[in-house]
């Protein structure tokens, strides 16, 4: 449609275009009330001297906000919605703007947020009579903002926490999906517990709840980088300042925990001397991952975490020989059992559960290691289950796909497709993945769902 064409005026279009025009829009309109959940804003307009229409997008009380596909072409074909780049307001998208050329000559507008039908307004419409260089704009639309996607995921039992990228908190239970309540505020970490959760505040600062038996979310004071919520204690590695303040700088560890014995929580004194940058609690035992990448576990011989002798139902003596040498980068302790992954990726576990698992094992010898899959792995999750009920996953680096194994990778439903982190829930009952486009799905035996 040419220039000349668009500036046809006909009595009836002008009449409409009165009416349900987009008008002129020359002005900002005050900031309205609005809930945190929710954005507000017009669709803009201008006619081009080359009679292209460019449009975007204007929030309520905020700048004018131009995609980087936004102009409708002169040669467009009527009634086929053309829709521009993704819109984003504060660094999150919103949503797309769509146009579409109707037979009359005019440019209906719409706007579909992110996930959502799209949204047509009252004044929508682009007339054929305006003129070049104007803004013009629509009603106000108010849509619903699109969370923004997880970045991490702890699982237990039958309860889930996911942290969003804004560093909200959500957690739910599993299958059903019921939301748990959470704390407010803005976090950079999250760990489930058997009986509590406790989280790091961006601040640093800890913030632990839910049932407070064995003084659970009694955490320390101070400031954090990472926290381990296991069944009868919980451990975290406190930061330290060198002027960086980076990744690297981590500190001791502080557990707490009125159940175990004094050597469950802290083990040797010189277990907490140094610098740490990882750690995992389970129920009888913890093991951290030092500032050099070796390992230091402590506990009870039979939690699977440090080494020693350990007697079996059968009165046998079995030889635990406790964690593996070598460097690390992850680690994950379950009630029985551990599982670290090398700098190299490929996974090492020790300790007892599932080993009585795999057939041909009813007699386990002395000092077995648990059998992990071959292959290089990005990431590891042992789960904390009851005795001879668990199971461990992993991702793996070639695919970024899942792999699990012992209870969990007898009888799970894994999904298929790409993740970043995963979490294990241990006695048989879910486990958790966090996809790369920042989604939580969840499964367990022949169950699989995406939560919330």
């Amino acid at each position: 449609m040419t220039r000349t064409a668009r500036h046809i005026a006909v009595a009836t279009l002008a009449a409409l275009a009165a009416v349900a025009a987009i008008i002129a829009a020359d002005f900002t309109p005050p900031a309205s009330a609005q809930s945190d959940d929710e954005a507000a804003g017009r669709i803009v307009a201008r006619l081009l001297d080359d009679g292209r229409v460019e449009f975007g997008w204007q929030p309520t009380g905020g700048s004018r906000i131009l995609p980087s596909q936004r102009y409708f072409p002169t040669d467009a074909t009527v009634d086929r919605w053309l829709r521009s780049s993704p819109v984003e307001v504060n660094g999150a998208e919103i949503g797309r703007i769509n146009a579409r050329l109707l037979d009359d000559g005019r440019i209906e507008f719409a706007f579909t947020p992110t996930d959502r039908e799209r949204i047509l307004t009252d004044a929508r419409y682009f007339p054929t009579s305006a003129r070049p260089n104007r803004w013009l704009r629509s009603t106000e639309i108010t849509i619903g903002t699109a969370p923004s996607p997880f970045v991490a995921v702890s699982a237990d039992f039958n309860e889930t926490c996911g942290l969003r990228e804004s560093g909200e908190l959500e957690c739910w239970r599993f299958p059903s999906g019921e939301q748990i309540d959470t704390p407010e505020g803005s976090y950079t970490a999250v760990s489930i517990g058997s009986r509590h959760y406790c989280a790091i505040r961006d601040t640093g600062e800890l913030e632990c709840w839910g049932t407070n038996i064995h003084e659970l979310t009694t955490a320390p004071e101070g400031s954090f980088i990472a926290v381990s919520a296991g069944s009868n204690h919980t451990c975290a590695i406190a930061e330290t300042f060198t002027g960086t303040n980076t990744a690297a700088d981590t500190g001791e560890i502080e557990c707490w925990g009125s159940r175990p014995r004094r050597a469950q929580l802290y083990g040797d004194s010189a277990d907490r001397v140094g610098r740490y940058r990882a750690i995992s609690a389970a129920v009888y035992g913890t093991c951290a991952i030092r500032d050099t990448g070796e390992l230091a576990c402590w506990g009870r011989a039979s939690g699977g975490q440090a080494g020693g002798e350990v007697r079996d139902n059968q009165d046998r003596l079995l030889n635990f020989t406790g964690p593996p040498e070598g460097r690390f980068t992850a680690v994950s302790a379950a009630q029985t059992y551990t599982c670290g992954l090398r700098e190299s990726g490929e996974i090492a576990c020790w300790g007892d559960l599932g080993i009585r698992n795999v057939p041909g094992y009813e007699n386990p010898p002395s000092g077995m290691h648990l059998a992990a899959p071959e292959g290089k792995f990005t990431a590891i999750s042992a789960g904390g289950g009851e005795l001879y009920d668990g199971g461990a996953c992993a991702i793996r680096a070639s695919d970024s796909g899942i792999t699990c194994w012992g209870v969990q990778g007898e009888r799970a439903n894994t999904p298929t497709g790409s993740f970043t982190a995963v979490s294990a829930a241990g006695a048989g009952a879910h486990a958790c993945g966090l996809r790369s486009d920042g989604e939580i799905e969840c499964w367990q035996p022949r169950r699989r769902t995406t939560l919330p």
